[in-house]
């Protein structure tokens, strides 16, 4: 029992010194971050908080409006006799597009030319007349006033007969045909839409605290859905004096040159008004921002305390504008700080990272207590 005893030790002490002896070897095999340097730095891409001019806006969104657009009219009640135009077509201001039937006006007009004609030719005899006595003043003045009478209904006529032709008010592109050959319509009733788009409104509201901020032709920059990143310029035209009492917002119109007619009438349309730039912002990728419950924060890289790598340190900033992928930060940072734009999921304050970019060559020091 006792050499069984002795052996069976003799054994157990031959493992551990194997098992020793394992672990010593694997050790020497490992990376010296794995013997107690902890995990190996993060890769991170950094870039640096610039301090630059900024350009400020107010954002608001509207829809643009014709300079001159109108659904044109027919000004009498009448049978349509013929159509002049087509649809789509560039007309003339003055342009004839739809005549209504006007006989019965041409047969007034010549009955009421004939009346004219009869009374001018009494007023000039009993003018003649009245010097020899052979006429009256009452009877002068008798005929004056056939005369203006049938003046005054002569002119009335023509004004009728020309009713009947239904003209362009101005330059512009017809749209879709309302009315067909034959039709009688009513005065007031819609033919086709006339529309001058070479110019242009935007109609943006705005909330009701921009109002002291607004100046009249201020630049506004405009953005459709049909031109992605095409911007447009304009300038603000009209301030309405008077803030909507169910938004409390504030209506605006720029006015916009649309010379190549891109743009559309009706277009939904989102709108920057331009403010002074704002000197010596800091700026960083946006990118670089964390969120969370806590606020919104940074991780600048600087140097570590020891040895030669490089360390990471989270810093809540307050954020402002955003525009063209950076991001305004109003505090918490200062020019030259370098902030992490990639890889700061894993990260805390005194990460161990290994910064990709060229700009962390010349990092800061971390700052001693």
């Amino acid at each position: 029992m006792k050499t069984r005893s002795k052996a069976w030790l003799g054994a157990g002490l031959a493992v551990v010194v194997l098992g020793v002896a394992g672990y010593g070897l694997v050790a020497k095999l490992r990376p010296a971050h794995a013997q107690g340097g902890g995990t190996p730095p993060a890769k991170v891409a950094v870039a640096a908080a610039q301090q630059t001019e900024v350009a400020r806006f107010l954002s608001g969104i509207g829809t643009l409006e014709a300079h001159r657009q109108v659904e044109v009219p027919a000004e009498a009640e009448g049978r349509v006799a013929r159509i002049l135009f087509t649809p789509g077509a560039q007309v003339r201001a003055g342009q004839l597009l739809v005549q209504l039937n006007d006989a019965p006006e041409q047969g007034d007009l010549e009955r009421l030319t004939a009346q004219r004609a009869n009374a001018a030719a009494l007023l000039a005899r009993t003018r003649r007349l009245l010097p020899q006595q052979a006429a009256t003043q009452e009877q002068l003045e008798q005929a004056q006033a056939a005369f203006d009478q049938a003046s005054g209904e002569l002119r009335r006529a023509q004004a009728v007969l020309e009713q009947k032709g239904v003209k362009a008010p101005f330059d512009g592109v017809l749209g879709i045909r309302r009315v067909n050959l034959g039709q009688f319509v009513r005065a007031g009733d819609a033919l086709v839409s006339l529309t001058d788009s070479r110019t242009l409104f935007a109609n943006l509201t705005l909330p009701e605290t921009a109002l002291p901020a607004l100046q009249r032709h201020q630049a506004v920059a405009l953005a459709v859905d049909a031109y992605p990143g095409r911007v447009f310029q304009a300038r603000l035209s009209t301030i309405e004096p008077q803030i909507g009492n169910d938004t409390r917002t504030v209506r605006l119109q720029a006015t916009l040159d649309n010379a190549d007619g891109a743009l559309t009438p009706g277009m939904f349309v989102n709108g920057k008004v331009a403010l002074p730039a704002r000197a010596n912002a800091i700026t960083v990728p946006e990118t670089a921002l964390t969120y969370s419950t806590h606020g919104d924060s940074v991780f600048v890289v600087r140097a570590a305390e020891k040895g030669d790598g490089f360390s990471a340190q989270q810093v809540f900033v307050t954020a402002g504008d955003r525009q063209n992928g950076r991001v305004v930060i109003e505090k918490g940072l200062a020019a030259g700080d370098k902030v992490v734009t990639s890889g700061q999921l894993r990260l805390y304050t005194g990460a161990a990272v290994a910064p990709t970019d060229k700009d962390t060559l010349s990092l800061p020091q971390e700052p001693k207590p």
